[in-house]
């Protein structure tokens, strides 16, 4: 009986005894745990744990370190000049300097500037070939039945434009009786404008008369107005606000005669000049 009350003593004055309820206070103040209910438990009464039973502490936080910009990107057309001065003096060392490593670097440049174009070709036909605003061989094709289907249709186009242009537009023909260059091309000009109905003079400046046109006007003062001094010489003349536009000077084919007509009428204003010079008065070749 006595050894039970010694030893309930020493537990009372221990501290190791709690009531009900009451946490277990350790001698070293702290608690290591809880048990079910939120009693806290002293570390050695935690047995799963073993001899294990040492907890490292919690990290700190670590500070936020600011974010470092980003390199501004190279300027690509300085990157390119560079990278072509460097190619152009490896290439310069290798010719004076024909060594073995001269040309090593050389060629190791050379090889990374094809390995660049070819990788620039590549991507150039692919967004042509993805985007057709920019494929221009949809304009100007290039295979030989495209280029057909396109020439006849410019042909149609142009064809109309001529027969509109000669309901307005007459020609000036200016020749000599005597040029065998003006015999050659007065068959091509009498079928010219028969095809597209241009209204013709013929104007000699000699005088003499060509088979197709036997019935010519002589008139020397209009061209020395025009300044004609090569005949060959075909003008086009709009009567009415008295325009015209050098065409031809010496021997043209049927193809450049309308091809030239065509992109004088698309956007190419009347020679000033010659319009100053006629400014004065109605245009009249029997003047």
């Amino acid at each position: 009986m006595k050894g039970w009350v010694l030893l309930w003593g020493i537990l009372v004055m221990s501290g190791a005894y709690a009531a009900p309820g009451e946490p277990v206070m350790p001698k070293d103040g702290r608690y290591s745990g809880t048990q079910g209910g939120g009693v806290p438990v002293v570390y050695y009464e935690r047995h799963s744990e073993g001899w294990f039973w040492y907890q490292d502490p919690e990290p700190e936080p670590k500070a936020e370190e600011p974010e470092t910009p980003s390199p501004a990107p190279a300027d690509p057309v300085a990157a390119l000049s560079a990278f072509q001065q460097q190619l152009e003096v490896a290439k310069a060392r290798a010719v004076q300097e024909p060594t073995d490593e001269n040309l090593k670097a050389y060629l190791r440049l050379n090889q990374l500037a094809m390995k660049r174009a070819g990788n620039f070709a590549q991507a150039w036909q692919r967004v042509v070939w993805t985007t057709p605003v920019l494929d221009s061989r949809l304009i100007h094709p290039v295979n030989d039945q495209a280029v057909q289907v396109f020439n006849d249709a410019r042909l149609r186009l142009v064809d109309g434009f001529l027969t509109k242009t000669a309901r307005s537009h007459g020609l000036f023909f200016f020749f000599k009786g005597s040029c065998p260059f003006c015999h050659k091309f007065a068959p091509i000009l009498k079928a010219f404008t028969k095809a597209y109905g241009f209204h013709v003079i013929p104007i000699s400046l000699d005088g003499g008369a060509l088979p197709d046109f036997p019935n010519p006007r002589n008139n020397a003062e209009v061209a020395v107005k025009l300044k004609v001094d090569t005949v060959p010489a075909v003008f086009l003349v709009n009567p009415h606000d008295r325009a015209i536009h050098p065409v031809a000077f010496g021997y043209v084919s049927w193809s450049e005669l309308r091809r030239r007509i065509y992109t004088l009428m698309n956007g190419q204003p009347p020679n000033p000049l010659l319009r100053a010079q006629l400014s004065g008065g109605k245009i009249d070749a029997n003047e």
